[in-house]
């Protein structure tokens, strides 16, 4: 008996502890679905306790095909051991990623305006929602180099045209910043 008193105890005590390192986090700050609420809390456990583990954590989470967990993993890899340190990582499984995922970690690359990643939003223009994501990324990085990139898609006659020439304002005179800054109201 009192080893299974002791048993006991000693499990509470090492559940008070995983609490702790997991709750300096808000309650809220997680997903409210039970089955991504505790995927994300161990997520942000190993993370924040080991942000060396990012590549690998971010990798799994975006094969998951779970686009709440990718999303709020994407997140917790930025806070923790920063968007620098998962480039490669995205870089090497982006191509295996379904449209939806890519369309994240698009998104990701212009919130985080990553230059380094500047190959996948150029080989990303296309229909669906990874393109409009792409066109999301170029707009946020902004730069002679995207500019140029959307005004030749919109010159060839490509799929993201009209978007594109639409998010401008059909006009010849707005400036990068006024894009950028529509594009921001709208995601």
């Amino acid at each position: 008996m009192k080893k299974l008193i002791s048993i006991f105890l000693g499990l509470s005590l090492a559940t008070v502890a995983f609490a702790q390192n997991t709750m300096d986090r808000p309650m809220e700050a997680f997903p409210t679905g039970k089955e991504n609420h505790i995927m994300c809390q161990e997520a942000w456990h190993a993370l924040k306790t080991n942000p060396a583990q990012a590549p690998q954590i971010v990798t799994e989470a975006l094969q998951s095909g779970n686009r709440q967990y990718s999303n709020a993993v994407l997140g917790y890899a930025d806070e923790t051991a920063g968007a620098k340190a998962i480039v490669k990582a995205v870089k090497k499984v982006f191509p295996q990623l379904s449209d939806a995922s890519k369309a994240d970690v698009l998104y990701w690359i212009g919130r985080n305006k990553l230059t380094e990643l500047q190959s996948l939003i150029d080989g990303s223009l296309a229909e669906g929602e990874a393109g409009d994501a792409a066109v999301f990324a170029a707009t946020q990085i902004g730069g002679d180099h995207n500019k140029k990139l959307l005004d030749a898609h919109i010159s060839a006659g490509g799929p993201l045209s009209k978007e594109i020439q639409c998010l401008r304002g059909l006009s010849a005179d707005d400036d990068d910043d006024d894009v950028r800054n529509t594009l921001r109201d709208q995601k």
